[in-house]
């Protein structure tokens, strides 16, 4: 919480010193606040994967396994590693933030179910179920990657941290009409 009321500091001091613009740039970390959620994704996502088994080299069984899943994805904002740099114009009373790139965190698989359109006689569908079950997570990370870059989810993220900003100059009572966020470039 230090850190924000650093932060916080920081804001009041550009907004009521500075003649007609100033930059500051925060290279320091928030205590309390490291992660800023801007937006939440959650999609079903359904997938068949086919499983074949041989036994002595001659003796061949087939199976498939569908899964049903619903994942979640957060973007954020990371405080903690990432430096961003805050600009006040007075004249038109903005605040521009140079924030940290987005960055997405590893999916949250919410609830999954599991069927078996075609079993085989050698395959243990249920073992096979419990190993594609914990591999989700990883096998979904590069679909929040690919969310990263749609624009409807770079936009809820300006909203949100439009919004983040606007409310913590309001508590500070700063003249503040308008923040601009501009995202620094994915790095990954």
């Amino acid at each position: 919480m230090k850190k924000i009321a650093l932060l916080s500091l920081s804001i009041a001091v550009l907004v009521c010193c500075s003649p007609k613009a100033t930059k500051k740039t925060c290279t320091e970390r928030f205590e309390g606040l490291t992660q800023l959620v801007l937006a939440s994704e959650t999609k079903n996502v359904s997938f068949t994967e086919s499983v074949k088994k041989t036994a002595l080299m001659v003796i061949s069984s087939n199976a498939k396994v569908e899964v049903n899943s619903s994942v979640t994805y957060d973007f954020y904002l990371d405080f903690q590693n990432d430096a961003y740099s805050i600009e006040y114009e007075q004249n038109n009373k903005t605040l521009i933030v140079n924030a940290p790139s987005i960055r997405v965190k590893k999916p949250v698989i919410n609830s999954s179910t599991v069927s078996y359109p075609e079993r085989g006689l050698l395959v243990n569908e249920d073992r096979e179920a419990v190993q594609i079950l914990e591999s989700l997570t990883d096998r979904f990370t590069d679909e929040g990657k690919n969310l990263l870059k749609q624009q409807y989810v770079i936009d809820k993220c300006r909203e949100k941290a439009a919004e983040f900003f606007l409310n913590m100059s309001k508590e500070l009572a700063l003249q503040v009409k308008t923040v601009k966020i501009v995202f620094q470039e994915i790095t990954d």
